[in-house]
C-alpha cells in the first residue's frame, strides 16, 4: 500500500482505474476502483455496472416500452391474477443476479471532505 498524498482531487485523479483503499474520517474502510475524482466527490466502482451503468439501463428499459393493442380490455379479478412462488431450497450463495460479477462491489460515491487517508493498492 502506497499512500497517495496530498489529498487534492488533482492528485488524486491521476490514479483513476487502479484500486485504492479509503479510510473516512469515522474510521470506516472502503475499497475499490477509482473510477473518477471531481466537484468534491470520490467514485468507486462505476465502470463496472455502477452508477452509469444503471442510469442507461433504466433509460433503455422506459424506451424500449410497447405500445398495447387498441380493442377490448378485460379486467380480471384479485383471485385470478398469477401469485407469486417462492423456493427456499435449493439456495445458490454463488448467483449473482443477470449482471456479471464484479469483486470490489457496487458503485460507491464519497464526499471529498470525508476522507481520512487514500492508500493505492498494489
Amino acid at each position: 500500500m502506497e499512500p497517495i498524498f496530498p489529498l487534492h482531487e488533482e492528485v488524486v485523479s491521476r490514479y483513476c482505474g487502479y484500486p485504492v483503499c479509503v479510510v473516512m474520517n469515522d474510521g470506516s474502510r472502503h475499497v475499490g476502483i477509482l473510477s473518477s475524482c471531481g466537484g468534491g466527490k470520490v467514485l468507486l466502482n462505476a465502470d463496472a455496472g455502477g452508477i452509469e451503468a444503471n442510469v442507461t439501463q433504466v433509460q433503455t428499459t422506459v424506451s424500449k416500452k410497447k405500445k398495447g393493442v387498441k380493442g377490448k380490455t378485460e379486467l380480471q379479478h384479485k383471485s385470478a391474477a398469477p401469485q407469486a412462488q417462492t423456493q427456499a431450497y435449493p439456495y445458490d450463495p454463488y448467483y449473482y443476479g443477470p449482471q456479471p460479477y464484479y469483486p470490489w462491489g457496487a458503485a460507491l460515491a464519497l464526499d471529498f471532505a470525508l476522507i481520512a487517508f487514500l492508500f493505492l493498492l498494489l
